[in-house]
């Protein structure tokens, strides 16, 4: 009790000091922070006006070319229920048909690319021809260079490529897309790649693989 006292008063500028230290090390945290901030904000700003420029750039080339922007795309997802065979050697048949708004014609994609077409719709069912059957003929672009070409189907699990202006340009990992040619298929779909270059015979691995339909 005597020396307590003695110690508050001794203890009060220790408390000051180690106050004073932490709001000066608060401070500069702050200013550090500050700075940061106003670096990043100098960045954000920068990028905005890149962003108003192609903004203004865009709507001028849309304006100059009357750009009629397209429909948004709609889908619907059905599972495979069989392999039917038949007069179409390689098709199956999904749940999903007339009363989900599916049609002959229409396109039939997995995640991993382009499948084939519906050839016929019921009410609550579809049978989808693949684009290995070899009724199948799908207008096609070759390589970096688009090079044009139709994709024909031959009931094995690899389509091949025929009416080729030029064979020897197109080699083995050329990926292969849709041309949206005579508008059997909207252009740019990923269909597979080139694995096989020999005597005129160009073969196709698609990216879907028929075996793996769900």
């Amino acid at each position: 009790d005597a020396v307590a006292p003695v110690l508050r008063i001794m203890s009060e500028p220790a408390a000051a000091v180690s106050s004073v230290v932490g709001n000066i090390r608060e401070l500069a945290g702050i200013r550090d922070k500050n700075a940061e901030l106003r670096e990043a904000n100098e960045r954000l700003l920068q990028w905005q006006s890149v962003a108003q420029k192609l903004e203004s750039e865009n709507k001028s080339l849309r304006s100059l070319l009357a750009l009629v922007p397209d429909s948004a795309e709609s889908f619907v997802t059905g599972r495979v229920v069989a392999d039917t065979g038949g007069a179409f050697a390689l098709s199956i048949i999904v749940l999903a048909g007339q009363s989900d708004g599916v049609q002959k014609g229409q396109t039939v994609l997995t995640g991993n690319g382009l499948v084939g077409r519906v050839m016929l719709a019921g009410k609550n069912s579809s049978r989808i021809l693949l684009i290995s059957d070899i009724n199948s003929r799908i207008p096609v672009y070759v390589g970096n260079s688009e090079q044009r070409a139709i994709l024909a189907g031959d009931n094995s699990g690899r389509p091949r490529l025929i009416f080729l202006s030029n064979t020897t340009s197109v080699v083995p990992g050329d990926k292969v897309v849709t041309s949206g040619a005579a508008k059997a298929f909207p252009p740019g779909l990923p269909i597979g790649q080139v694995v096989k270059v020999e005597d005129s015979v160009i073969e196709v691995e698609p990216y879907a693989a028929q075996d793996k339909l769900q």
